[in-house]
């Protein structure tokens, strides 16, 4: 797709648990962004929340990054970060879109070596 803007899905959220329709989302989301023929979707990240989030029922972050992980085990380019689950409170999405703006490196799936640095 030569030519074509390379971009990063991302989305946050609870995931509380993950879904099918999650999933889905992404796959309609990229083949939206591919049928522009100005972008290139690279990858997908699911980023689900802190614990101090303070929705009712959320079960632990760990938990939900896990549930996540399995669910997007067999995916070549959607993967989980914890990163935002991981901070001492919550944040809001901007701080997590911040992380990657400001060069966060994304690493590959199954090589785990960056791809490219935004």
């Amino acid at each position: 797709m030569a030519g074509r803007v390379p971009i990063v899905l991302l989305a946050c959220g609870s995931f509380n648990p993950i879904t099918n329709q999650h999933m889905r989302l992404f796959e309609l989301a990229r083949d939206h962004m591919h049928q522009t023929g100005q972008f290139e979707v690279i990858e997908g990240i699911v980023s689900p929340v802190n614990d101090e989030y303070g929705k009712r029922g959320l079960v632990s972050a760990k938990h939900r990054v896990a549930m996540a992980r399995l669910a997007l085990q067999t995916s070549d380019w959607i993967r989980v970060d914890s990163w935002e689950s991981e901070q001492q409170q919550w944040s809001e999405t901007v701080a997590t879109l911040r992380l990657y703006l400001e060069g966060q490196e994304v690493l590959d799936n199954k090589t785990g070596k960056g791809k490219y640095t935004t």
